[in-house]
């Protein structure tokens, strides 16, 4: 553990000893003036940082289209698989005849012949206005809902292409749930399920197909099974497994390889490009291939040996963070050659497959809501609600975010007032916010609330769009039950959220006239945190800082985690000083 011998807790420290790490550490991102910060905290709680970028976590590579029948397609991650999900399916270069009197479906089931159907598509009937039995462009698209508890990850299955038999006297003849597809319609491709999604950069498998002058080896990631994807923080296991390997062909080509590396690329162009050294894995030390040419590997990822965040070009106070994009590359190295680098791997060289790895730095908080808000005005009169929601943490299956939905106590009662859709906000996860903070406003009509009554403040997911047209969502004068789902409720007290328990740490008048500072509140974050353990930079990122600092390893820590960089001119400023009044405005 890293020690700091020469800590002496403080008032400061005694009296935020209470409060959550990401309430301090809210102070600690925004070095403003402890006056202003006073005023920020009481009037307008901080809103969280927009932006709103696409997972490209999946759609990394596009892939040019052609006029032959070689389908690829993508579809989004299907990891949750205790609930129901949705496989949107996205297809291309389904070009030309389609041996099928009637469309297609997309057919889930587990890898293996005469396998029977798992969960499948409605038809997708030919779409294009001069040719019967064509797709318009070659393009297919539709989905697949997969029912709770019918995929295990810990198995394998194919997402499938099939056109039915058509109609025998009155019966249709085409792949149904429980029965295996063979003999009920023609298989047009196929591809292995990949449960963190395709983006289509492989082609799909078609039967018949002539076969390439030398077949090129295959590979997927899976995980530990305890979590569907790397937390970077933490370590894990990454479960590589391939096949094609043979030994004529490692003869040929080379020794295999496995690199985990930063994918190419940022996701912002404020950001500089991960600068980590990629982990290297190889055959007969880390792992072995069978004489069949199968790779069945485990890899172990040790803690913190991953670089995190991207480091900002120029730092800002409330600058977002944005966490490293990471890939496994399988390659194939010749006899004595040195490792390759990031620059190679990025370029290309001796990469046999690449697949994006799914992470995240630390593994997430469990979802726990929790509005809070000011004391209401005068009913008689139209007022603004400014709702502040915390603990909405990981992914929310809503179509389109969430609202604040006010209505009187009671199951199947009308909204009264409902805020605007607060989309997802998270960087880089799409149906997520950050940090689990979801702030919206309600506007409220005079005379809607009545204090002799009880209402409830509401936040409720929406079930996006009906086969009408219509977006279901709560509206003013419906029950929001059958248009949503209803995420968390509380009694709405007039007096405010904290009318009745009043969770701000007790100060007294001398301890909110003290001076605490930038350094003592990043020690209080770190013992908080538990002191854990910091890989020391030899060198200080900060000018002001020496190695020796006792609380150097508190600084360090701080700057991994994302709270604080320092200031814009370079420096960390460890003396200079906040207010414990301050602090425990954001508590």
């Amino acid at each position: 553990m890293s020690a700091l011998p020469n800590f002496k807790a403080s008032s400061f420290f005694r009296a935020a000893r209470g409060c959550g790490a990401l309430a301090l550490a809210g102070a600690m991102v925004l070095p403003m003036s402890p006056a202003l910060a006073q005023n920020v905290a009481a009037d307008a709680p901080a809103a969280a940082v927009a932006g709103s970028l696409p997972d490209d976590r999946v759609r990394e590579n596009p892939v040019a289209t052609s006029d032959e029948f070689a389908p690829h397609w993508s579809y989004n991650a299907l990891k949750d698989t205790g609930n129901d999900q949705v496989l949107n399916f996205s297809g291309w270069d389904f070009n030309g005849d389609i041996n099928s009197p009637k469309g297609v479906q997309i057919v889930v089931r587990e890898k293996g012949s005469n396998t029977p159907v798992l969960a499948i598509s409605d038809i997708i009937e030919y779409n294009d206005p001069e040719y019967s039995s064509q797709y318009q462009h070659g393009l297919l698209n539709g989905n697949v809902k997969i029912p709770a508890n019918t995929l295990d990850t810990a198995k394998q299955y194919t997402v499938e292409v099939w056109g039915n038999n058509g109609y025998d006297d009155d019966e249709f003849i085409t792949p149904v749930v429980g029965k295996a597809p063979e003999g009920r319609g023609t298989l047009l491709a196929s591809q292995t399920l990949n449960f963190n999604g395709s983006d289509g950069t492989t082609a799909a498998d078609v039967p018949g197909a002539k076969a390439a002058q030398e077949s090129t080896p295959m590979f997927e990631v899976l995980y530990d099974g305890k979590a569907q994807l790397l937390y970077t923080f933490e370590g894990g296991t990454v479960h590589v497994k391939g096949s094609g390997f043979t030994k004529e062909w490692r003869e040929k080509h080379g020794k295999v390889a496995v690199y985990l590396a930063a994918s190419q690329g940022v996701p912002d162009g404020s950001l500089l490009p991960a600068d980590g050294t990629p982990l290297r894995f190889e055959e007969g030390k880390d792992f072995t291939i069978a004489e069949d040419g199968t790779l069945d590997a485990q890899l172990t990822v040790k803690p913190d040996v991953l670089q995190r965040y991207y480091e900002p070009r120029n730092y800002f106070p409330g600058i977002p963070t944005y966490e490293v994009r990471y890939e496994v590359d399988l390659v194939a190295e010749q006899q004595g050659q040195p490792q390759l680098t990031l620059e190679d791997l990025w370029a290309g060289k001796n990469v046999v497959r690449r697949i994006a790895v799914q992470t995240q730095t630390f593994r997430p908080s469990p979802f726990a809501p929790k509005v809070e808000y000011k004391a209401l005005g005068d009913t008689a009169a139209d007022q603004d609600i400014y709702f502040s929601g915390t603990g909405f943490y990981g992914e929310i299956h809503s179509v389109k975010g969430v609202q604040y939905v006010i209505r009187e106590k009671g199951s199947n009662t009308s909204v009264l007032a409902t805020s605007d859709i607060i989309e997802y906000n998270h960087h880089d996860r799409a149906f997520e916010y950050v940090n689990g903070v979801v702030n919206g406003t309600v506007k409220v009509p005079a005379n809607t609330l009545d204090a002799s009554k009880k209402y409830v403040v509401e936040v409720w997911a929406n079930d996006g769009y009906s086969e009408s047209g219509e977006f279901l969502a709560p509206v003013v004068g419906k029950a929001p039950e059958g248009r949503g789902e209803l995420l968390a409720s509380q009694d709405l007290n007039f007096k405010g959220s904290d009318a009745v328990e009043d969770k701000k740490p007790s100060l007294t008048d001398e301890q909110r006239k003290e001076r605490a500072t930038r350094g003592e509140l990043a020690v209080a974050l770190y013992l908080q945190a538990g002191a854990p353990e910091v890989k020391l930079p030899e060198v200080s990122p900060w000018p002001d800082v020496k190695t020796d600092d006792p609380n150097y390893a508190a600084y360090i820590w701080v700057r991994e985690k994302g709270i604080s960089y320092g200031w814009s001119d370079g420096k960390f400023h460890a003396d200079a000083g906040i207010s414990n009044a301050t602090v425990a405005a954001f508590t």
